[in-house]
């Protein structure tokens, strides 16, 4: 039974050693063509063998050892490399007038798993080849430990796809912004709120909190916003109320549309319903007709809210009733049309 029990740990720590060593080398496939953001870079696209799905990132020519001639040359066949620190790649292939395509071959660091599993970094032999891609070194891991984080492998790479650095993290703390987790590190840096960006928000916004800014970042409503509502009368709005003017579209366009429809001054909340309920141009001259004009903000927002169109005001009327009050109106929409008295 024991010698059982060895022969399958044996068998185990065999297996286990050959998915680590495939790991560790990986082979697959690339195209590449230059960079449309920036023409000094060129674009690669990586088809690993062992997994589906692709990897892609842009690199400058010397990064690579390549040079502009063979990239644009004609049906040029070359060789070149990706080093870093958590292993290399070896690529081979052939470049045409900007596009290229070809075989790569991985190799990881076995310095620099050893280095990594020291600092606590489990799962790096299978995600080596990633790690290499997005240049997760050594020495980034160690500045993220020295700045106080104790990150997971996944919470590391992360970090370094949206570099979050010392740079990052000092600046906010300079200004005021500490003891953040690293999920929050990464959401500043996608929605960019950087140290100018939250000083450049309390002048305009006093005692306002980062997460506020951060939705005031995703929906664009930024002190020149507040100073373009402030010219158009509605000055001194609080931040909730940009962001719902920006949520609902309530722009300085829509604000002269409303004043040219005779709602000039309308206040904030109204404004907001009438974005809402789709108070427009075409409703009121849909009521006009009709014989209803000079309705009020609020009128036209309840017949919005109730359906009450030039359909329903014709219904009411073929049902006896010659020109109803809106009121009335609304209240044959809730309750519903009754025969007129003198029909009975």
């Amino acid at each position: 039974m024991r010698l059982t029990n060895k022969v399958t740990a044996i068998a185990i720590a065999a297996v286990l050693l050959s998915v680590s060593v495939f790991a560790q080398t990986q082979r697959g496939t690339w195209t590449a063509d230059i960079s449309k953001k920036d023409t000094d870079k060129l674009h690669l696209n990586m088809f690993r063998s062992s997994e589906r799905g692709q990897m892609g990132s842009s690199y400058t020519f010397s990064e690579l050892g390549l040079t502009r001639a063979i990239v644009e040359g004609t049906n040029v066949q070359t060789d070149f490399r990706l080093q870093r620190d958590a292993g290399n790649v070896e690529f081979h292939g052939t470049f045409n007038q900007g596009l290229g395509h070809g075989e790569f071959n991985f190799t990881a660091n076995q310095e620099y798993l050893a280095a990594m599993k020291q600092m606590g970094y489990t799962d790096v032999d299978r995600k080596s080849f990633e790690l290499a891609m997005l240049d997760v070194s050594r020495a980034y891991a160690k500045e993220i430990r020295d700045l106080g984080f104790k990150t997971n492998l996944e919470e590391l790479i992360e970090a370094r796809i949206f570099n979050v650095n010392r740079e990052q993290v000092e600046g906010l703390r300079a200004v005021g912004v500490t003891n953040l987790p690293m999920k929050k590190l990464v959401e500043y840096r996608i929605f960019d709120v950087t140290p100018e960006y939250v000083k450049q928000m309390r002048a305009s916004f006093p005692n306002i909190s980062v997460d506020k800014m951060v939705e005031m970042r995703i929906h664009k409503a930024t002190p020149e916003f507040a100073k373009e509502m402030a010219n158009l009368g509605y000055s001194g709005l609080s931040a909730d109320k940009l962001v719902e003017f920006r949520i609902h579209g309530v722009t300085p366009e829509f604000i002269r549309e409303v004043g040219e429809l005779g709602f000039k001054n309308l206040n904030a909340d109204m404004l907001v319903q009438f974005r809402i309920f789709g108070v427009n141009a075409d409703q009121i001259k849909e009521l006009a007709k009709e014989g209803y004009t000079n309705l009020s903000a609020q009128k036209l927002v309840e017949f919005r809210i109730h359906h009450v169109d030039g359909a329903f005001i014709e219904k009411v009327k073929r049902a006896g009733y010659a020109h109803p009050s809106p009121d009335q109106l609304v209240e044959f929409k809730i309750l519903g049309i009754r025969v007129k008295e003198a029909d009975l």
